[in-house]
């Protein structure tokens, strides 16, 4: 089963390849695909003593890679339908100018920082104290409530804004300054934009304890509107060569900062087996997994969609409410939380590269996997064929969202958490969209 799944991700790939052609390198499918192809090659290598997955594991990949694939394609025969009925008219006019609210956008900028710095301050204290740097990580990925020296200085308020609010808008801070350094004339505001991000992304990543994730995020972004810019000729071969140098310059930086974080929490010897380890975990840790998810109750969809539903069961409990708080509720945030459990995996312990499958299958097992895979695949696909009718800030980032989501799929499915939901509202509210009209600018309320 492990070759056939290969196989059939292998094909999936190049019949998207061909598909897209031009715009293979923008396409979250061919990305999705590309992603998956690599983590199962790696899979069957089965290097440095990583335990084998099992049959089941294999076939519940293979159906969602199959069923990703019947939704993307789902949307595109009948995107292509709708054109041919409406007289395959022309496609809109960018005519609505898109404003960053800078105050706000630069206010919360601020805050990140400051909060970063006094979680920083606490790290160098209890590494000093000889705490190792992959406990201090830990402790920042536990959730509120927990115990231990970097949580227990935050109030709840504190908290509360901290994961609603800032860890929602720092994951559209990359697309955002991305965007503006390409297509900001105001070269102020432009490395404004950019300095201040660095700041965030440097500062976030050490109070994260050494997270790496933000860096290749960070220069995602960036290389994702420069494949937009030389695609669609915006800037003179004069200016796109210099954006090249500028790209090379980041993709060799955040290699080097990734690397260097690297060798800093797993030693010098270990970033190849650390790399390799990262990217073939997801199907043995599913596979482990799997046997304790056959005997749940399932949730139906409230596990795969915990970050739209969550804050509103959390809030009931907080105010004294939980009465009203069903029981399949708390069997969901159990499930989002063992996710975080570490498992023996062969060269040591791993947790949280779950896949969206562990997600899919506690919600409604086979079926729910072919149900909610089909379902991603048409919204991944329409989001992306809508970002191309239109490219402008607001669609870039949202974009950019969509392509995060894919990416991190070799870990989870990012409908569980609840920043990531609430990150495509801050999008929206961030960057109005204005029109002309007389002469005076008008904002619009619809999306």
């Amino acid at each position: 089963m492990n070759i056939l799944t290969l196989i059939i991700s292998i094909l999936l790939l190049i019949s998207f390849i061909f598909f897209y052609r031009k715009r293979n390198a923008i396409s979250p499918m061919v990305i999705f695909f590309l992603l998956w192809t690599f983590i199962l090659i790696l899979s069957n290598l089965n290097l440095y003593g990583i335990y084998k997955p099992s049959f089941q594991a294999y076939l519940l990949i293979m159906l969602m890679l199959l069923f990703f694939a019947i939704g993307a394609i789902a949307y595109i025969v009948m995107s292509k339908q709708k054109l041919k009925k409406s007289g395959n008219q022309k496609s809109r006019k960018n005519d609505r100018k898109i404003e960053l609210r800078y105050k706000i956008y630069y206010f919360l900028c601020f805050c990140i920082i400051i909060f970063n710095i006094i979680d920083i301050i606490i790290i160098i204290k209890e590494l000093a104290n000889d705490n190792p740097l992959w406990q201090i990580r830990n402790w920042t990925l536990e959730p509120f409530g927990s115990s231990n020296p970097i949580l227990d200085r935050r109030s709840f308020l504190e908290s509360a804004f901290r994961n609603i609010i800032l860890a929602s808008f720092e994951t559209i801070i990359p697309p955002i300054t991305a965007y503006y350094f390409f297509y900001e004339e105001n070269k102020k505001r432009k490395y404004m934009l950019l300095v201040v991000s660095i700041v965030v992304l440097i500062t976030s990543s050490i109070a994260g304890g050494g997270g790496r994730l933000g860096f290749i995020y960070y220069i995602g972004c960036f290389i994702l509107v420069f494949f937009i810019v030389y695609r669609n000729k915006n800037s003179s071969i004069e200016t796109i060569k210099k954006y090249k140098k500028i790209i090379c310059t980041f993709l060799i930086l955040g290699i080097l900062f990734v690397a260097i974080y690297t060798i800093f929490r797993t030693g010098l010897g270990n970033i190849i087996k650390q790399t390799y380890t990262y990217f073939a975990l997801p199907p043995t840790l599913l596979s482990i997994w799997l046997p304790d998810l056959e005997n749940v109750k399932h949730t139906f969809g409230l596990t795969t969609f915990f970050g739209i539903h969550s804050y509103f069961f959390r809030v009931l409990d907080t105010i004294g409410l939980d009465f009203l708080v069903p029981q399949i509720y708390n069997d969901t945030y159990t499930h989002i939380l063992n996710a975080e459990i570490f498992k023996q995996v062969g060269y040591g312990i791993g947790n949280a590269f779950v896949t969206p499958i562990y997600y899919f299958y506690i919600d409604g097992g086979y079926p729910f996997v072919c149900i909610a895979s089909t379902f991603f695949g048409y919204l991944v696909s329409s989001l992306y064929e809508n970002f191309e009718k239109r490219i402008d800030a607001r669609s870039f980032v949202i974009y950019a969202l969509v392509m995060y989501g894919v990416f991190v799929s070799f870990i989870r499915i990012q409908t569980a958490i609840p920043s990531y939901i609430i990150s495509f509202i801050l999008a929206i509210f961030l960057l109005k969209r204005q029109k002309t009209k007389n002469g005076k600018k008008e904002e619009l309320n619809n999306v």
